[in-house]
């Protein structure tokens, strides 16, 4: 992963943080005036508010919010339910300790820190992918991709990584080794492998996506080691339905499985959201 990607997001976290500490604390004056109440200690607020943000934050950077590349497509409603989750999991802390502590509660306040909260993080999160897209369009922390393979899925791949304004992919041209199908609509193409070495080079390919030339893999595998490139492949260049692929842990070692969906009747809608959020939360088979 590009370091700068990571930086990135180490910013976000803790500007995530920040928002939410000063959404807590915000309330409070919403709640009890713009003054510091006799009834309500603010100082004692405070240092609960800094607890309770840190748990949300923390909540999210365990539940992969804050994924690099972030999420697409309609997977981004996925994270406004960890907003949720790891708000709800912040207040519930506030309600036990004014509970233990006898100190003034208010519904009030915690419904204003919670609302507060998620528009900052709606907002942050909304600011942060406008600087990937730009900064994606300007070429700027982006991986110099060469597709292995002239076929439908790479031609699917590439329209999607095109369209996708927060995928750090720019398809720099394919080498297909079999020569170009005439059913496939894709113009960069830019030879076959005895090629790859020499494109690479003059183009400073930083990624390859392999999606066709199976029986190449080892040898793309080393070529891409001893350059320093980024190797990646299509789940379908072994035979594999990719929406159905799964990364699976046996006694600790990691396996790939395929998982059986095919949802039927006038239940299938139904079953395909449910199956949704149990692989978000679970991953379940």
């Amino acid at each position: 992963m590009l370091k700068k990607w990571v930086y990135f997001r180490i910013i976000h976290i803790i500007l995530d943080f920040l928002l939410i500490y000063g959404a807590f604390l915000l309330a409070y004056f919403f709640r009890v005036g713009f003054i510091f109440s006799s009834d309500f200690d603010f100082f004692a607020f405070a240092k609960f508010s800094f607890v309770a943000s840190f748990l949300w934050s923390g909540f999210l950077i365990l539940t992969q919010y804050y994924k690099i590349p972030p999420k697409s497509g309609l997977k981004f409603i996925f994270d406004l339910f960890l907003i949720f989750l790891g708000g709800s999991v912040s207040i519930a802390f506030l309600l036990v300790l004014f509970f233990f502590e006898e100190t003034f509660f208010s519904r009030l306040l915690n419904f204003y820190a919670f609302f507060l909260a998620y528009i900052f993080l709606l907002s942050s999160q909304f600011i942060f992918k406008k600087i990937i897209a730009i900064r994606k369009k300007r070429g700027k922390e982006i991986y110099k991709t060469l597709v292995i393979g002239a076929n439908r899925a790479s031609e699917k791949l590439i329209e999607l990584i095109e369209k996708n304004p927060y995928a750090p992919y720019k398809i720099i041209g394919i080498i297909d080794p079999y020569g170009l199908p005439n059913n496939i609509k894709i113009t960069k193409v830019l030879g076959k492998l005895n090629k790859l070495e020499q494109i690479c080079e003059e183009k400073k390919i930083t990624s390859i996506i392999q999606c066709d030339a199976f029986e190449h893999t080892i040898n793309l595998i080393s070529f891409c080691e001893e350059k320093d490139i980024k190797f990646q492949f299509l789940p379908s260049l072994r035979g594999v339905f990719e929406d159905n692929l799964r990364i699976r842990e046996i006694a600790g070692k990691n396996v790939g499985s395929f998982v059986k969906r095919d949802f039927v009747g006038p239940k299938k809608i139904r079953y395909k959201i449910v199956d949704f959020f149990l692989r978000q939360i679970f991953d379940v088979d």
